[in-house]
């Protein structure tokens, strides 16, 4: 089952495991204890409880004394203190967030729409994308640009970190940004996209960002699952005279 080819059998066997738990496991579910682990695997009890040891590690799994080892709850963490796309932070943290499917829409003149005096622009192009992190239904992008700045963009665009195209093809950078985060519950077609619930919990961060010029250049709404995701602030001291 394990192959002779230099990686260690307790790495083997923990990416044995971690498959085995994608496939057939949610969080909470205790997996197999370690002796039932050595048997099935024909493994030491030292290798099988290194390779439990990696998993916890990685936040994969947790071990409750006296009860067992349990398939933990993956949440990603979002810094939200500098500037990047959900792909640059997240390829960070050995995470694979890919587009499930993208589309493009142009929002004319005529209709109104609160993102134009944003942009101080007539004309808007929004960017729709379904976004899996590891395989699994993570988010809902929206971004919106005036139409000008990115001509053609939905001819051109095959990346699939947003920023690094933008820098690249139409030397567009993000110097600075405004965000709120606010809860929200589920609407059907939010839980039909991201394979949940309808009323499940969400999280919506609406971000205004702007170039080195302090000009509004972009909105987006990034609506990411409440069971995926926490948020991260750092907080200083202004050093403020005392009251």
């Amino acid at each position: 089952m394990f192959a002779k080819n230099g990686i260690p059998l307790y790495l083997q066997l923990k990416e044995k495991i971690l498959e085995d738990i994608k496939l057939n496991y949610k969080v909470n579910d205790i997996i197999p204890a370690e002796g039932k682990l050595e048997e099935k695997y024909k493994l030491s009890r030292i290798t099988v409880r290194k390779a439990i040891e990696e998993l916890e590690k990685d936040n994969i799994v947790i071990k409750k004394q006296g009860k067992g080892t349990f398939v933990k709850e993956q949440k990603i963490l979002y810094d939200a203190n500098s500037i990047g796309s959900l792909t640059q932070r997240l390829s960070k943290q050995k995470h694979l967030l890919t587009t499930k499917s993208i589309s493009f829409e142009i929002i004319e003149e005529r209709e109104e729409h609160f993102v134009k005096d944003m942009l101080s622009c007539k004309k808007l192009l929004c960017i729709k994308r379904t976004r899996l992190l590891d395989e699994v239904p993570f988010a809902l992008m929206f971004n919106y640009f005036d139409v000008n700045t990115v001509p053609d963009i939905d001819k051109k665009m095959n990346l699939e970190s947003l920023y690094a195209f933008l820098k690249k093809e139409y030397n567009i950078e993000f110097h600075n940004a405004e965000e709120i985060v606010e809860a929200m519950i589920a609407n059907d077609d939010d839980a039909k996209k991201l394979n949940i619930e309808k009323g499940s919990p969400l999280l919506s961060l609406k971000r205004l960002s702007y170039n080195q010029k302090n000009e509004p250049i972009e909105y987006s709404n990034l609506i990411i699952r409440g069971d995926m995701y926490k948020h991260k602030i750092i907080l200083s001291n202004d050093k403020l005279s005392n009251i």
